[in-house]
């Protein structure tokens, strides 16, 4: 669970959880972002047991994820021993992720989503954010072999897909250079560090909120100035970024959001099942805000923050139904929300002297960003206290 990026607390509860279902409660545990702390003791025993496993965080694996949530729940109901559930662990750690190939394949269907959600259907924008994702692909396996800080990866990777399109735009392609870049970053927005971090924060665990809203700011910052540094190119070049103010028609968009978040769980694994339920959330979240902040329903930032609501209920809804992690389904649900366009707008405007701009468009990315994270962690606590209250009330009646 921690090597998804999953958040500290979650992986508390479920422990303890899992330990008071074997009879374990005394148990104490112990967690940070990279390893996982039990000890145990009882008068009965000389001295304390203590065990520690140390946990390589990297890209989410969501069948991992997955898998590991409905193992525990097997425990807990007694549905498997712990020798079974031993062996199940070791080979859902076994398993092979999803071929790099098909894996790349998830990852253009996911980017060509992104584009049209942005700024609807043009084939060559598309074509032009796929050829960018493909030049920024071996750029993380580079960077682990050189041994340089993921944070350079990061970086290099939003360069390359900033320069590509200014650069083709400069030579004359009729590209639209702003979806193009942002729709082929979107995968690389920290959204789950950013939950994590909000959801840890309101579980009284502050030195992994920290953490994660470090990594979070760091990663969106290193994004931010590969794009800024990309996009000068086009500027160097005499390229004038005219931004499309036409809405894009809501089935279009919703369906793109959907489609584009279905690329991205394929790419990190998700397994078939929950696909679909996946997508329609992200769906579900993107037509609440396009309805309500295009109506004028208030301010955009609530309108934001009532979707990622509803996001982290149906979240913990469909944990409930298929018996996997709410996370599995929130980190990829809420991409459509995170506000990438206005992060890109805010580094443009910087890049060209408008300060003006640049603090308006970047202040409205943050203001969304904290509203999305807070209404997710709103709306998966809400969740989990009505899944304890229907639970209780369905016990007495078998009783």
């Amino acid at each position: 669970m921690l090597a998804s990026s999953t958040s500290v607390s979650e992986v508390v509860v479920r422990l303890r959880q899992l330990l008071a279902a074997l009879g374990l409660g005394e148990c104490s545990v112990d967690a940070t972002l990279s390893s996982i702390t039990l000890s145990y003791w009882t008068p009965e025993l000389p001295w304390p047991i203590t065990t520690m496993r140390d946990v390589n965080v990297g890209q989410p694996r969501l069948e991992r994820l997955a898998g590991t949530g409905a193992l525990i729940d097997s425990l807990e109901r007694g549905e498997i021993d712990l020798d079974e559930a031993y062996s199940r662990l070791r080979a859902l750690e076994a398993r092979p992720g999803l071929r790099r190939r098909y894996a790349n394949l998830a990852v253009m269907l996911s980017v060509a989503g992104w584009v049209v959600f942005l700024d609807g259907w043009d084939a060559i924008t598309i074509v032009v954010a796929l050829l960018a994702t493909i030049a920024a692909l071996p750029i993380g396996s580079i960077v682990v072999r050189l041994r340089l800080p993921v944070v350079a990866s990061t970086f290099l990777v939003a360069f390359v897909i900033a320069a590509i399109p200014n650069l083709l735009g400069a030579a004359g392609v009729p590209v639209r250079v702003g979806p193009a870049v942002v729709g082929a970053l979107f995968i690389y927005l920290p959204g789950r560090a950013l939950v994590s971090s909000v959801i840890d924060s309101l579980a009284n665990a502050p030195m992994s909120a920290m953490s994660r809203g470090l990594e979070a700011i760091v990663t969106a910052g290193a994004l931010a100035l590969g794009m800024l540094a990309g996009s000068t190119i086009g500027e160097g070049f005499g390229l004038a970024y005219k931004p499309n103010a036409d809405a894009q028609p809501l089935l279009m968009s919703v369906l793109a959001a959907g489609v584009a978040v279905l690329g991205l769980a394929a790419a990190w694994g998700m397994p078939r099942g929950q696909l679909l339920p996946a997508s329609a959330t992200a769906a579900l979240g993107w037509f609440i805000v396009a309805v309500s902040a295009g109506g004028g329903n208030g301010p955009d930032w609530a309108a934001y923050g009532v979707a990622a609501l509803v996001v982290g209920l149906v979240g913990v809804g469909l944990s409930v139904v298929q018996g996997a992690a709410a996370s599995v389904y929130t980190g990829v649900a809420i991409l459509p929300l995170v506000p990438g366009y206005a992060l890109y707008q805010g580094m443009l405007a910087i890049s060209q002297g408008r300060t003006e701009a640049a603090v308006r468009q970047l202040s409205e990315a943050a203001l969304i960003s904290i509203s999305i994270a807070i209404g997710v962690a709103v709306g998966l606590a809400l969740g989990q206290i009505l899944v304890r209250i229907s639970q209780r009330s369905i016990a007495p009646r078998r009783a």
